[in-house]
């Protein structure tokens, strides 16, 4: 199966792709982002559920921890209650391992781990573990036996499933850089005031060679020098390159954005809408709700089989290919709900969820099928693996962005230094921008469309006197710029085209 990687440096994103068609979307978050450590200060503590809130630092949500993932801060093996390990005020360092959604802060663990290519170092363990995707039972012992002799007197180690057939000296080397990294998280802990970030994953290169490069890589194409460059020292540092087949790696030099031209902003467009048209003439409806999601399969115009019974059969197995798709797309996670076609044979019935499992198989979010209810639902839950696609455009993220327009009352006033603004730009990088932003924000929305607004990635003040009426200066695109009190607001009617001094530095910090 042909497996393609597309990274875009300019939108800190990138795509997995087999045969063609996009299977999963990687971006690096701007916050709150799995495996970020931070140094918190306990600031709620709740006895009757045995958990507490964490303040990270941010004016948002604050982090939630509960007393299973406290391992490391229990004085005693049998403490039962939360507060005999924390108090308020306490400082603590805490690890994300679940994003936060639209209502609920991160998730929060003390157990600290940091992960490699090949290895992931535990400093608050010292088990060993070894990845159940490694089947073969002799390559499991020798990875086990290896780690007795490498492993750290008060760490823990865990090989990963690329680290089979990798020689020592490389696990030497990733297991060196992990301990210096560690020692560094533990330096800026000991200097630093609570609450503040101290380790953060945002290197979207790296993440997507250490987590997503295999054997089965064929091409990586990448749209920025400074990336391309960044691939290839990784691959060589990490001898991704020692494998049977060597992917060929692509700069991307063409004007048209690399997003388009592989078609991801186009597959992004799609999932973002809620009806999805099956390829035998059925449709289904996708609406993420907050404690579940709920799929309504129809048959629509469907009609090719010689029996009723064959055609229910076929537009639902149709389906449950079109949903394991979408659940990856998407990224769909929680509880599941499908209504599929009703079906009298209960040998239908096990026939498509035989079929359903099998497509669930590549889903590295192992969704796992609960029952088949007696009304004909199909339940299942699947893993939470980062936010979803929905909540990527409804909170904080490198890939959207926040543009602007301004007030009606002040627009016809302003007219005259918006063109003479617009004029210092060479806008040739943002018409293919500005027509995603227009499919991804305003398609099917009674929402009007600003005439002049910009995809912000950097922002430089010229001066520090900066006001509206002043030129500024937009350079390479790499961060975001956005306002957490328009979080409510987003989408809206209006959009600001100008930043004032207080909120640029509000957006810079």
């Amino acid at each position: 199966m042909t497996n393609t990687i597309v990274i875009s440096c300019l939108h800190n994103m990138a795509a997995i792709l087999y045969c063609g068609q996009i299977q999963k979307l990687v971006v690096a978050n701007a916050h709150y982002q799995v495996s970020d450590i931070y140094l918190g200060c306990v600031d709620k503590i709740f006895s009757g559920i045995n958990a507490a809130f964490i303040n990270l630092g941010k004016n948002e949500y604050s982090g939630f921890i509960h007393i299973s993932d406290t391992g490391p801060l229990k004085k005693k093996y049998y403490v039962n209650n939360i507060t005999n390990i924390l108090t308020i005020r306490q400082k603590i360092l805490v690890q994300i391992i679940k994003e936060p959604t639209l209502n609920k802060g991160p998730r929060l663990t003390a157990n600290i781990t940091l992960s490699g290519r090949y290895i992931v170092l535990m400093p608050f363990s010292q088990s060993i573990c070894i990845s159940r995707k490694i089947y073969d039972e002799d390559e499991r012992h020798y990875l086990k036996s290896l780690a007795v002799l490498i492993k750290p007197a008060t760490m823990g180690l865990l090989f990963r499933p690329s680290a089979v057939g990798v020689d020592e000296e490389i696990i030497l080397s990733e297991l060196k850089n992990l301990k210096e990294q560690w020692n560094f998280v533990q330096k800026s802990a000991i200097n630093s005031y609570s609450p503040v970030l101290l380790y953060k994953d945002e290197d979207i290169v790296k993440k997507v060679v250490r987590d997503f490069y295999n054997n089965n890589t064929n091409n990586i194409v990448i749209d920025s020098n400074l990336g391309f460059k960044q691939l290839n020292y990784y691959i060589h540092t990490w001898h991704c390159n020692n494998s049977s087949t060597v992917p060929t790696i692509k700069l991307y030099s063409n004007n048209q954005c690399i997003l388009d031209a592989f078609g991801i902003n186009q597959a992004i467009s799609r999932a973002l809408i809620p009806k999805v048209d099956l390829i035998l003439g059925g449709y289904m409806f996708i609406e993420t709700l907050e404690a579940f999601t709920i799929i309504d399969v129809n048959s629509g115009s469907f009609n090719n089989s010689t029996s009723a019974r064959e055609t229910v059969l076929k537009t639902n197995c149709s389906a449950a290919t079109e949903i394991a798709y979408q659940l990856q797309i998407r990224n769909i996670t929680g509880v599941i709900i499908i209504d599929f076609i009703d079906m009298e044979s209960q040998r239908d019935q096990l026939q498509l969820l035989e079929h359903f499992n099998k497509e669930l198989v590549l889903d590295d979010a192992k969704p796992q099928i609960v029952q088949l209810s007696e009304l004909g639902l199909v339940e299942l839950t699947r893993r939470r693996q980062g936010k979803s696609l929905y909540e990527l455009i409804s909170s904080d993220s490198n890939y959207f962005y926040f543009f602007t327009q301004l007030e009606r009352s002040q627009s016809l006033k302003k007219f005259d230094d918006r063109q003479q603004t617009q004029q210092t730009f060479n806008r040739s990088w943002l018409s293919t921008e500005i027509n995603t932003i227009n499919k991804v924000f305003f398609q099917k929305s009674n929402l009007c469309r600003p005439a002049n607004f910009y995809l912000i990635h950097n922002l430089y003040i010229v001066k520090s006197s900066f006001t509206y009426k002043q030129n500024y200066l937009l350079t390479h695109r790499s961060k975001l710029i956005y306002s957490q009190e328009y979080n409510k607001v987003l989408p809206s009617s209006y959009y600001l085209a100008s930043l004032n001094r207080n909120s640029s530095q509000e957006f810079l910090s």
